[in-house]
């Protein structure tokens, strides 16, 4: 009975070992395909900011000013509403730097250091956006083949790891509650 019970153990590690592995393969294969995504929502997002800069350089040209010439007109007016306006268009500004410069550094990245530049840059809000309308692939460029290799690595050392976690606990659970018995015959 004991034999079977570890065949049958043995057996199911061996699956479990491997579907980690396949699971490790196939998520990890998906962060190239989430990055493409990713860079062309934040693209979108660039290009949207972009659009609504040029619509205010239009009305400061109509008026005869530079853009600048404009914020500060909203600024200095003394009005809230139109101070408040004035700040929206500094706030875009800011904005449109912060989204050329991360997808400058994101699309310089290399295959290999891509995932630390993409968590290093990422905004949460188009990654939330990405991820809702995300659609999974395999991509089989060399990209695709090093993040499921690594993918197959970590998932395997993760599984390795916890197994090993679990087994440690079980022994000094085994020696807490199951003592020797002590065989001898009183005399």
């Amino acid at each position: 009975m004991r034999k079977l019970l570890r065949k049958l153990l043995r057996f199911f590690n061996g699956l479990l070992d491997r579907v980690v592995a396949v699971c490790g393969v196939v998520g990890l294969a998906q962060f190239p395909q989430f990055f493409g995504q990713y860079i062309q929502r934040l693209g979108g997002h660039l290009a949207e900011a972009q659009f609504m800069l040029v619509r205010f350089e239009l009305m400061a040209e109509y008026f005869n000013m530079t853009l600048e010439e404009y914020i500060k007109t909203h600024l200095n007016s003394g009005n809230e509403v139109f101070a408040s306006s004035g700040q929206l268009i500094n706030e875009l500004l800011s904005r449109i730097q912060m989204l050329e410069e991360t997808l400058t550094r994101l699309r310089n990245a290399t295959v290999y250091n891509r995932w630390w530049v993409f968590i290093r840059e990422f905004d949460y809000e188009i990654v939330r956006e990405t991820w809702v309308d995300f659609t999974p692939g395999l991509p089989t460029t060399l990209e695709g083949l090093v993040y499921s290799v690594c993918g197959l690595f970590v998932a395997w050392g993760v599984f390795q790891g916890i197994k090993s976690l679990l087994k440690g606990i079980a022994k000094i659970i085994k020696t807490i509650f199951i003592r020797p018995r002590d065989y001898r015959v009183p005399l």
